[in-house]
């Protein structure tokens, strides 16, 4: 595969939805394309590097199931037993509900993002660990547990907190000596809106009515998404994380297929495994906040991994990660 054969293909891209951010491509752990796009600063016209951090939104959750998995493999937890064996005091879950469903968002839990008040006003506050389960408390389950799918940020919200409770020690603490610093993810982190991360990109979004113009990001909470979404990274340290998904490093063979099991249909022609989209031919998972929108996709037989990063939230994926994977392909270099 030619790098400039990719060059003029994600060249396309980022003129038809005026992309600023970084795509990476990599082919059995080898990094074949990477490049960055636009501007991670508009106020100070500071271009994006390839080393500029991003919020990576809902991929932190299959880091979320890992660390889950890792405890489970510790004997410290079960999958199928309940979330209140953990947290006894959440008195607002179902103690029906199952820290398997949380992972495969199979639990019948509203998710708080999708509440009208959270998305008008409520984001911008702060509502820790716990303090998150008073936006649903007293709504109706969606479905009965393990009867249906929806995608929840609640559940994965609760799954951090079980964490916390089963490790002794703090969510952000233990993926980082768990997950983040075996891996050498030196450049991945945990965000919260006070602290300033050097080289982490600013968020943007296009204006509403029809001028679409480019302009700051709404304010958010973003520690409100804590296991849910509330990480930053870059390319390189994402396909660091890849490449410990291909082996052992992090858990046994056996817990990395359970991982990747289909347990719960999603959607048409995808399932939902411990915290990753299961597709035919590959598996990944997207993110999207205020100001941000990334994807990531591994095709495993081809061992080929697809990163995109972006500050701005209006980019539209369409279809281009099958577009890249059949150029991969197809390509015979």
């Amino acid at each position: 595969m030619r790098t400039e054969q990719l060059s003029a293909h994600f060249a396309d891209y980022v003129k038809e939805q005026q992309y600023s951010g970084v795509i990476a491509v990599a082919r059995a752990g080898e990094i074949v394309f990477q490049q960055a796009y636009g501007t991670a600063n508009y106020e100070h016209r500071v271009p994006v590097r390839t080393d500029t951090k991003f919020y990576i939104a809902s991929i932190t959750k299959p880091m979320t199931a890992m660390a889950v998995l890792m405890l489970k493999e510790a004997g410290k937890l079960e999958l199928n037993q309940s979330v209140r064996a953990c947290l006894p005091e959440v008195t607002q879950v179902d103690e029906r509900i199952t820290l398997h469903q949380l992972l495969t968002h199979t639990s019948g839990l509203p998710d708080f993002e999708l509440l009208g008040d959270f998305q008008v006003q409520k984001q911008k506050l702060l509502y820790r660990d716990q303090h998150i389960l008073e936006l649903v408390e007293g709504l109706p389950l969606d479905f009965e547990p393990g009867t249906g799918w929806k995608y929840c940020n609640t559940g994965y919200n609760l799954l951090g907190m079980v964490i916390e409770r089963t490790s002794g020690t703090s969510y952000s603490d233990f993926l980082r000596a768990r997950i983040l610093e075996p891996l050498g993810m030196n450049d991945t982190g945990f965000g919260k809106a006070q602290t300033i991360v050097a080289g982490l990109a600013s968020g943007y979004t296009q204006s509403e009515g029809t001028d679409g113009r480019l302009v700051k990001a709404t304010y958010f909470e973003i520690e409100n998404f804590k296991a849910s979404g509330h990480m930053y990274s870059t390319a390189a340290d994402l396909l660091r994380w890849e490449e410990a998904l291909r082996t052992t490093r992090l858990v046994s063979a056996d817990t990395l297929a359970l991982i990747f099991s289909p347990h719960a249909p999603a959607s048409p022609g995808r399932h939902y495994g411990y915290g990753w989209s299961i597709y035919g031919n590959s598996f990944g998972h997207g993110g999207w906040l205020p100001g941000y929108w990334c994807k990531f996709r591994q095709y495993p037989a081809e061992r080929l991994t697809v990163v995109m990063l972006s500050n701005h939230d209006h980019t539209k994926e369409n279809d281009i990660l099958d577009r890249t994977f059949r150029l991969c392909c197809d390509s015979k270099d």
